[in-house]
């Protein structure tokens, strides 16, 4: 299994309550252990759901994924989002 400790998986999310667990799980099984979900303020509770799979979470202002994105990705702590 390649090793990935040097690369965090940015999701960005809008009320992906069903299935942002499954995401994370599914990254974590092929090797992956950093995660970063950035949220576009869901209704629902995608964020808790993200951080009890082990993610970090947190809802972004910033209007589009992605800018969202791309400003999460500075805060990651790996070399590689």
């Amino acid at each position: 299994m390649p090793d990935y400790a040097d690369v965090c998986v940015l999701i960005p999310t809008l009320d992906e309550a069903e299935t942002i667990g499954g995401v994370i799980d599914d990254f974590r099984a092929e090797g992956f252990e950093s995660f970063l979900v950035v949220d576009g303020h869901s209704g629902d509770d995608t964020r808790e759901i993200a951080r009890e799979h082990g993610a970090d979470a947190s809802r972004s202002r910033a209007r589009g994924r992605g800018r969202r994105s791309a400003r999460a990705s500075r805060t990651s702590t790996t070399p590689t989002c």
